[in-house]
């Protein structure tokens, strides 16, 4: 039983940190992956949280973030200030919490931690405060001295910092953006284009997403009179109640632009006319979108 007991007790920060390495590595690779390949997603609006959730959306601290996830990282392995290290950990993984908390209650349906790999925010969540009780169960004794400097660790991490984050870095930054009549256009290195969609930059011109719709017959239509255009994509639910509201009252010329995107056998069939964008490029937009067409010309967005 003792033998036991002591085996337990040698478990503590020195080895739970692998676990805290591991998990700051894939949050970091993925992000990186996303940061270098396509925009992020727009952050849900009309919620308490939007403002700082914009702020921590920004692409550039998101770079920031990556590169720090990785420096911290390496810090961990090397296992330099563990009693230090530990209480970083904790207080990292209590912000990833309340961060977690934020974007469920506005409504995410990702956290972002892990790029374009979605994740509910609730899930994420548990799972931070999961890390959060085995760092407080796992404890390092804390004492407010600074151990004496081990240089060559110091000069290890470093080294192995800059192999990982300088690459990860050239490429995040390699993305090129470009502005486009439809919003802003990233070009990746070897990949097909990512437009974000900014339908508010559209007022007073003309509609410009029928020159990108899949099949453009019957498009013309958009062309005269007074249109309602709704903007949908796949797995939204206020898209769904939409649609379901718009079936029940039938208001006429209405038409639907499918925004392309995961399955598109979830977007609800209506008997109203569709168009689905063509899946040249990935297209990233905040929807629903209603916009008002007056000959063709978008008289207004409301989003």
């Amino acid at each position: 039983m003792n033998e036991k007991t002591k085996k337990v007790k040698r478990f503590d920060f020195a080895q739970f940190r692998f676990v805290v390495v591991a998990i700051l590595l894939l949050a970091a690779g993925l992000k990186a992956h996303q940061l270098a390949t396509s925009p992020l997603p727009p952050v849900v609006q009309n919620s308490v949280f939007t403002p700082l959730l914009e702020l921590l959306n920004d692409r550039n601290f998101q770079m920031l973030v990556v590169v720090g996830e990785i420096l911290f990282a390496l810090v961990l392995i090397a296992g330099l200030w563990l009693h230090w290290t530990w209480l970083l950990s904790l207080l990292g993984f209590s912000v990833f919490t309340l961060v977690s908390s934020m974007k469920g209650l506005s409504g995410e349906t990702s956290c972002g931690c892990f790029g374009t790999v979605t994740v509910n925010p609730w899930i994420t969540m548990v799972f931070d405060l999961v890390i959060v009780a085995c760092l407080l169960v796992f404890r390092e004794r804390f004492t407010w001295s600074v151990p004496p400097l081990d240089r060559k660790k110091v000069l290890a991490v470093l080294v192995a910092w800059f192999i990982l984050a300088g690459p990860a870095l050239f490429f995040m930054l390699s993305l090129k953006q470009q502005p486009s009549i439809l919003g802003t256009e990233y070009i990746p290195i070897d990949r097909r284009t990512a437009i974000m969609l900014e339908p508010t930059s559209w007022i007073d011109k003309k509609f410009p997403l029928i020159s990108r719709f899949a099949e453009p017959e019957g498009s013309e239509i958009l062309l005269t009179g007074t249109w309602s255009v709704i903007l949908v994509q796949p797995g939204c639910s206020e898209c769904e109640q939409m649609l379901a509201e718009l079936e029940e009252e039938k208001p006429e010329n209405t038409a639907i632009v499918v925004i392309p995107s995961g399955n598109m056998e979830d977007v609800k069939q209506t008997a109203f006319p569709t168009f689905v964008l063509d899946e040249r490029s990935d297209w990233f937009v905040l929807t629903p979108v209603m916009i008002k067409l007056v000959d063709g010309i978008c008289v207004e967005i409301e989003q």
